[in-house]
């Protein structure tokens, strides 16, 4: 599945695949698309790492399992079935592909041990298969929070009092609680370790919301910057970073569960919660923008 995702991702014929292929084996080394010549020379260290991997499955299920769990709402119980395919020299700079299942009967993912593992191939075993479990877990994360969403009330009605920010919050508020999954675990808490991050994140976000805010009155305006906000680049970009901020800022300053009941009460909530945590002396928050905060003074509708 990654090689045909690859290839027509790349607009280039099937025979890529061959020549690549081929060019593991040659003796002089070549340029190609796919790098199987490197996997070829490493098989042994790879068979030992896949052996580690089959032997600890349960394991790795389990704590992929427990580590999305964690930072999902409860109320309702979600659940979730994902394949896991493992394999080496996936082409382009990723290191695993989520695919859906045919008939959309769920998703795939494939992860590229060689790139996924590279900061830990001389670790331990046990530090080895954390660091999987990791990535597994925010895909399996990502599938339930887009579930948990779909079926709540607070996240599938449209709140009027945030007014013009409406779309802004909320690719926030549902693109942070899975953009924090893939932050380096030695980086938390964020406020503490990247902080400079944290504020060109929030500045941005403040800066988006501020434009929003100007197009009171100019639909044309307002439903320009709406179409912007919804495209994958602005995710990546500044709902993601600045999400994930404001999701470990509200964990690392009320708590886990305060963090569930803002996630389960939607946007409005996850923002708010974010305010209060912000609030806290010593916080050492950077606080929402006068555009955020003023809407968010108003009253729910």
């Amino acid at each position: 599945p990654a090689v045909q995702v690859a290839i027509r991702d790349s607009k280039r014929p099937p025979e890529v695949f061959e020549r690549g292929l081929a060019a593991a084996f040659e003796d002089k080394t070549r340029v190609s698309g796919f790098d199987f010549r490197k996997i070829r020379e490493d098989r042994t260290r790879w068979g030992e790492l896949v052996t580690m991997i089959a032997g600890r499955e349960a394991q790795l299920t389990k704590l992929a399992s427990d580590r999305a769990r964690a930072l999902l709402p409860g109320g309702r119980p979600v659940s979730v079935t994902m394949k896991i395919a493992l394999t080496f020299g996936l082409p382009g700079r990723a290191d695993h592909i989520a695919m859906p299942e045919a008939e959309g009967s769920g998703w795939s993912v494939v992860v590229d041990l060689s790139r996924a593992l590279s900061d830990v191939q001389s670790s331990p075993p046990a530090e080895q298969i954390k660091h999987l479990s990791r990535l597994m877990a925010s895909e399996a994360y990502l599938r339930a929070w887009a579930e948990y969403r779909a079926a709540s009330p607070a996240w599938q009605r449209r709140d009027s009092s945030l007014g013009q920010l409406e779309p802004l919050l909320h690719r926030v508020a549902e693109a942070g609680p899975v953009a924090i999954y893939g932050v380096d675990e030695n980086f938390f808490p964020l406020a503490v370790w990247l902080k400079q991050s944290m504020r060109e994140s929030l500045d941005e976000l403040n800066r988006v919301a501020d434009r929003l805010v100007s197009t009171e009155g100019d639909l044309d305006a307002r439903m320009g910057i709406a179409t912007e906000i919804q495209k994958p680049e602005f995710t990546t970009s500044v709902a993601g970073p600045s999400g994930a901020f404001l999701a470990d800022g509200i964990i690392q300053g009320l708590g886990i569960d305060a963090y569930r009941a803002a996630l389960a009460g939607g946007p409005r909530a996850f923002f708010v919660a974010y305010g209060r945590a912000a609030d806290r002396k010593g916080s050492g928050l950077m606080p929402l923008g006068k555009a955020i905060r003023e809407q968010l003074a108003a009253a729910p509708k």
